[in-house]
């Protein structure tokens, strides 16, 4: 596995090739989420030949939005299938990363540690002070796609996924992340009441 190879492929493409109109999904997404999963990967304790793969992931992860915006991640597992072995990652070793990649999709539960690692860094976003920055991007970015919310409606669009939809899997992100993401919540709910109040 030559893993700098690989690292250094995907970067130089999503740095010179992602849509410019990807607020949210571009390449700083992908170097925070590489950052987030190393910080998981150290307090889970995996081993390093894990780690590897797990990174790997992380920095391939959205790289389907080189081809196109919606159900990025098949066309991502597409590339991976391509370009891995060319980096010598075994046909077990791809399959490992595309597993991490497809769990990402937020109809799949994450099964083995390191895909739920894979999904709490690709949301760690959520449980930081950066939350409220780093939504107003996604709501930009979705604006572009022809997805336009009203303010309070994108207050109860976030509210709703942070109750019903989102979680955190591993020990580490539950210690460290939920705390905040609680307070998220509650600000959220806190607009909402007041918008209904205003009513």
């Amino acid at each position: 596995m030559d893993f700098t190879a690989a690292k250094e492929y995907i970067t130089s493409r999503l740095v010179n090739e992602l849509s410019r109109d990807l607020f949210y999904h571009g390449p700083h997404h992908t170097f925070e989420v590489v950052k987030a999963a190393t910080f998981l990967a150290v307090n889970e304790g995996i081993s390093k030949s894990d780690y590897n793969l797990l990174i790997t992931a992380a920095y391939f992860h959205d790289s389907g939005f080189l081809f196109q915006y919606k159900s990025n991640e098949p066309n991502a597992v597409q590339l991976v299938q391509e370009i891995l072995p060319t980096f010598d990652y075994t046909e077990e070793e791809v399959l490992a990363v595309n597993k991490m990649i497809l769990a990402t999709q937020s109809h799949i539960e994450p099964t083995s540690l390191l895909e739920k690692i894979m999904c709490d860094a690709d949301h760690d976003y959520i449980g930081t002070k950066k939350y409220h920055m780093t939504a107003k991007t996604l709501r930009k970015e979705l604006a572009t796609q022809g997805t336009v919310y009203k303010n309070m409606e994108w207050v109860k669009v976030q509210h709703t996924y942070l109750t019903t939809k989102h979680k955190y899997y591993t020990d580490t992100a539950k210690k460290n992340r939920v705390p905040h993401k609680e307070i998220v919540i509650a600000e959220l709910l806190e607009k909402m009441q007041a918008s209904d109040l205003v009513k």
